[in-house]
């Protein structure tokens, strides 16, 4: 596809009026490139990206909502209180440090086996 070469009338009229300017040495300072053809688009406006995974915004929710449980979350309000604490100093959320926690828990007891930890008064755990 030929390229045009627009030069912008103002610097063709100092180019005619100066005949020892720079412009007249060195070539047009200022060059306009512009596409030929029908399409109309040269850039990114062609490129598609890649293809939307889900259909709506409550599709997508519906994904995701699938992929996770939820689990409540209930204690005395002075361990709530240094759970926030503790997501604050950490500058995250009581979900992400809960997820944490959980984590290494699982990874560093067997539940199973040894059981929990504390004692259980009329079936509450102390």
């Amino acid at each position: 596809m030929p390229a045009l070469q627009l030069v912008i009338p103002e610097i063709a009229a100092i180019d005619a009026a100066e005949p020892c300017s720079l412009s007249a040495h060195a070539g047009p300072v200022l060059t306009l490139v512009a596409q030929e053809g029908g399409r109309g688009c040269t850039g990114n406006e062609t490129r598609k990206g890649r293809p939307a995974k889900h259909v709506s915004a409550a599709a997508r929710k519906a994904a995701y909502r699938a992929e996770k449980a939820r689990v409540d979350f209930t204690d005395k309000p002075e361990i709530v209180a240094k759970l926030r604490e503790t997501a604050e100093a950490l500058d995250c959320s009581v979900n992400e440090l809960l997820q944490s926690m959980v984590r290494f828990a699982e990874c560093n007891r067997n539940w199973k086996q040894v059981g929990l930890y504390g004692a259980r008064r009329d079936g509450v755990l102390q």
